[in-house]
């Protein structure tokens, strides 16, 4: 099945692809700063509400900066460029609030980062 997958993946970026030459974007986009899936029309009032990114004004210029983005294809290295408002605790695997898990520890388990 992960061949299938990967195939479907690979046919979703093309389509998308083609519709950012075409001047037309999708309902769902990729991030530009991160790379999460987020919806265009928040991505361009509110801005990306995983990473805060926020730099298009219409879609026009959002188009231009999708097609001109090397960053949305770069997967390596994605967390260490920008941190995620959300994680997974390291023990117990839960999704939890990055700030909290660093503050007050895991909800759900208990596990605390050591101090520095």
């Amino acid at each position: 099945m992960p061949i299938f997958e990967a195939i479907f993946d690979r046919v979703r970026k093309e389509a998308e692809e083609e519709k950012v030459k075409e001047g037309e974007l999708a309902y769902w986009l990729e991030c530009p700063g991160c790379g999460k899936r987020v919806v265009k029309k928040q991505l361009l009032s509110k801005g990306c509400y995983v990473c805060g990114w926020h730099e298009a004004t219409d879609g026009a210029e959002l188009a231009k900066i999708l097609r001109d983005s090397q960053v949305r294809n770069d997967t390596i290295g994605r967390e260490e460029k920008t941190a995620s408002y959300r994680t997974n605790c390291p023990q117990c695997k839960a999704w939890v609030i990055r700030h909290e898990l660093t503050e007050r520890g895991c909800y759900r388990c208990g596990w605390k980062p050591e101090p520095y």
